[in-house]
């Protein structure tokens, strides 16, 4: 029998302020100090209130453009040495967010070339050799950057050692790329008709289940549930559209929980919530947040609003923040970790 605790995955993309940043003069992550302060005051609130560990997973960048800005990848890592050895303390886990952004002299600025597969897996390589050079243990999680993911990309994630990745928000659309962000090359794909469940990618189509058994790594999509609209004419259209695109399946799991999202009635986000929680099988919630977040006037109180409407919500009690590891553990039916640390991340950072 499986057990009624719920997994929660909250994922925290560590990165650089701008999206465009200065090759000359690089600035220290500001939005990420924050975040990080932040993080530890909620952390601590949440532990004091339920009595559990609190593990959460963190994604940081350490890809081209860190090294070509900041003089090697693993700049953060390095630079908030301290930071990064109070999470690995925590029982946190560290993962890697990996943009593919290439510098192009012809523009004179930054392109972000997923459209590349030669480039894509270089990007790769460079996050894994970093993180292990400077953390001392293989990387197991991955989060790409900007929405993106791809079949090649995936394959090569395996082959690198990467067990689980956390990149796919179901039920975006296709290039849902924010314009203030460097142009692309290639298509961001739709994430319409993905799984909504962890599952081990195909091999020819990264957003399709392989058989059972066939893959070493494991795709867990965030969290997506469903609006509810009125009755009128253009509530219609809404409702036809969710079903044409989504299908039947997922109709009811197509609009992403995005914390930086203003939700308000009829869809609070602790509503969308227990309707994420009613479509799934087995129910576990994954969200992602961005460092930067902070340098946003808007963005860090609607988050803010998000993480205290899963403090008090009324399912709290079988909510257990964990790791990718724990959380397939408790899918599978294995005991939530009940205290706080303890979790299975490395044990010191070897800067």
């Amino acid at each position: 029998m499986l057990t009624s605790k719920i997994p929660v995955l909250i994922c925290i993309d560590v990165e650089p302020d701008a999206f465009f940043v200065s090759r000359q003069k690089p600035e220290p992550w500001r939005g990420y100090e924050l975040t990080h302060a932040y993080i530890r005051s909620w952390r601590s609130a949440l532990q004091q209130l339920t009595g559990n560990a609190v593990h959460l997973c963190w994604f940081i960048r350490m890809d081209p453009q860190v090294a070509l800005a900041h003089g090697h990848a693993a700049w953060a890592v390095e630079h908030y040495r301290e930071l990064v050895q109070e999470a690995i303390d925590a029982g946190d886990e560290l993962g890697a967010h990996v943009h593919t952004y290439r510098w192009s002299e012809e523009s004179g600025d930054w392109l972000d070339d997923h459209g590349h597969n030669d480039w894509v897996a270089e990007c790769l390589d460079t996050a894994v050799e970093a993180y292990r050079a400077n953390v001392g243990t293989p990387c197991r999680s991955l989060r790409f950057g900007n929405y993106w993911s791809g079949t090649e990309a995936i394959n090569r994630a395996e082959a690198l050692g990467f067990r689980f990745d956390l990149t796919i928000e179901p039920g975006l659309p296709p290039n849902a790329l924010d314009s203030r962000k460097p142009p692309h090359s290639g298509d961001l794909p739709d994430y319409y008709r993905v799984p909504r469940e962890p599952y081990a990618p195909s091999r020819s189509d990264f957003r399709r289940k392989a058989r059972p058994g066939d893959r070493d790594i494991t795709l867990l999509p965030l969290t997506s549930a469903h609006l509810q609209y009125g009755w009128g004419p253009r509530s219609l259209r809404q409702r036809w559209r969710r079903l044409r695109h989504n299908g039947w399946r997922h109709r009811l799991q197509d609009t992403p929980l995005s914390l930086w999202r203003d939700w308000s009635h009829p869809n609070q986000f602790s509503v969308m919530i227990d309707r994420a929680i009613a479509q799934q099988r087995r129910p576990y919630l994954a969200f992602a947040i961005h460092s930067n977040a902070p340098v946003e006037p808007e963005t860090l109180p609607r988050i803010e609003r998000c993480l205290q409407a899963l403090m008090r919500h009324p399912e709290r009690s079988r909510f257990a923040f964990c790791t990718p590891a724990e959380a397939m553990a408790i899918l599978r039916g294995a005991a939530p970790v009940s205290a706080p640390g303890g979790g299975g991340a490395p044990a010191a950072v070897t800067v």
